[in-house]
């Protein structure tokens, strides 16, 4: 046998090996994972499906989690604690069916290692529930978020800041568990899944509501009521402003109304007795009657907040008002009935007029003190009482209950001590020629000072 047919059955020989080697090889392969397969950082080359799903159950049944907050471990788990009791089966079948049986000699020769991924691990919920209750999440110690805010300290409103504080939110740091359970990871990281404000400090809304307010708080209100002035102090206004629960700005009309009551009070004089420099007595006190002027509280209040609210007519303001007399009071023409003299002046422009000896009412019917004024003129009236009715040619009514200024042609005499016998019912009867003269000069609101 020569040389050359030696070489050829060697060299078949040694390929039927090699073939054989091959082929055996790759029909272990069928069972088995291919070289340099990893799976979850797991090696399982030249595992079977059984093997390597035993090692994984008991990889993750075992394998421990770790849930930090600040860098530093807050509690950890592992996989049983939670209910992974996965099958791998599946998947694994069908990443060892993906491999090619025969390219194992290739796998062998190549520097790279492949990689597998199962698909999402699974858990037990109900077993999951029960760990997740149990978790060291909720403490009295934690701080919990707060939104910014609007805050009235003694002087002005602050805007404080919002406090993020480290209660967690429960959802999302259940949601970031089961995350990481059905991933690769084994490390939480626990510091983004705190309860946040909803509303910053740098809120538009907000900004706009505290710099409103102190606006609002810094405004020079004042009054100008019959030439004294009344200013609303700085402490006093920033009391009557104030934020309800929605941050709407509230001007407490409550506290608005007692200070214009204050005023009312002061300055009206409608209900006051009056200082009055008489005639003939010097400065006598008239109690109040009709005449005079009050504060229409109610209505200034409704003006002055609205006021407040535009920014607007806010200086030397002039109060809601009614009555007679407001910013001069008496002034200079007026009627003066002094009862104790029985005597009449009408004092236009601070000079005496017209003056008369007159008969008041008598003891049963005396007329009234206080101050009045002329609310009406009428001619040829009829005053009519219970016990009689007389004509008349000029009256003059004062008060709202039948006292009023008439000539009385039935008197004969007028002044001293008539009143005590023949007095009026309440009137003030003058004598029919001074009358027509009173009559023509003066005109409806004329007060009328009685004492």
């Amino acid at each position: 046998m020569s040389f050359k047919k030696i070489a050829i059955i060697f060299s078949s020989i040694a390929l039927l090996i090699v073939i054989g080697i091959y082929t055996g090889k790759a029909l272990t392969y069928q069972t088995k994972f291919l070289p340099k397969t990893m799976i979850n950082d797991m090696d399982i080359s030249n595992k079977t499906v059984f093997q390597v799903n035993k090692e994984l159950q008991k990889s993750y049944r075992g394998k421990t989690f770790v849930a930090t907050e600040g860098g530093m471990e807050l509690f950890k788990f592992t996989g049983s604690d939670v209910g992974i009791t996965d099958d791998f089966t599946e998947s694994l079948t069908l990443i060892k069916d993906q491999q090619d049986q025969w390219s194992w000699p290739i796998r062998i020769l190549k520097n790279k290692v492949q990689k597998e991924k199962l698909e999402k691990i699974t858990y037990n919920k109900e077993t999951f529930a029960g760990f997740f209750a149990g978790l060291p999440l909720v403490s009295a110690n934690r701080i919990k978020p707060e939104n910014a805010k609007i805050e009235k300290t003694e002087s002005n409103f602050n805007l404080k800041p919002e406090v993020m504080g480290n209660t967690f939110d429960l959802d999302k740091v259940k949601a970031s568990l089961i995350m990481t359970i059905e991933s690769e990871e084994t490390r939480i990281s626990l510091d983004d899944y705190y309860q946040k404000p909803t509303i910053y400090k740098d809120n538009p809304e907000l900004i706009k509501i505290t710099n409103e307010a102190n606006s609002l708080s810094k405004l020079d209100i004042s009054y100008l009521i019959v030439d004294q002035k009344e200013t609303i102090s700085a402490e006093r206004l920033f009391q009557w402003i104030s934020l309800d629960a929605e941050n709407n700005i509230v001007i407490d009309e409550d506290k608005v109304t007692s200070y214009l009551t204050e005023l009312a009070t002061k300055y009206s004089t409608k209900t006051k007795s009056r200082k009055f420099v008489s005639t003939k007595k010097g400065i006598v006190d008239v109690p109040p009657g009709i005449y005079g002027w009050t504060f229409l509280v109610n209505d200034e209040v409704n003006s002055l907040v609205a006021d407040i609210r535009t920014k607007t007519n806010l200086q030397d303001r002039e109060p809601k008002h009614e009555g007679s007399g407001y910013g001069v009071d008496i002034g200079k023409t007026y009627v003066e009935v002094d009862l104790t003299n029985q005597h009449m002046w009408f004092y236009k422009d601070g000079v005496v007029a017209l003056e008369t000896d007159v008969v008041t009412g008598k003891p049963t019917t005396p007329t009234p003190p206080g101050a009045f004024y002329i609310w009406n003129r009428e001619p040829n009236a009829i005053l009519r009482g219970v016990d009689y009715e007389t004509p008349v040619k000029y009256w003059m009514p004062i008060d709202w209950d039948g006292v009023g200024i008439h000539d009385s042609n039935w008197q004969s005499a007028y002044g001293g001590n008539l009143y005590l016998t023949v007095g009026s019912h309440g009137c003030i009867n003058t004598p029919p020629g001074v009358m027509e003269k009173l009559f023509a000069i003066a005109p409806v609101g004329t007060p009328v000072l009685v004492f």
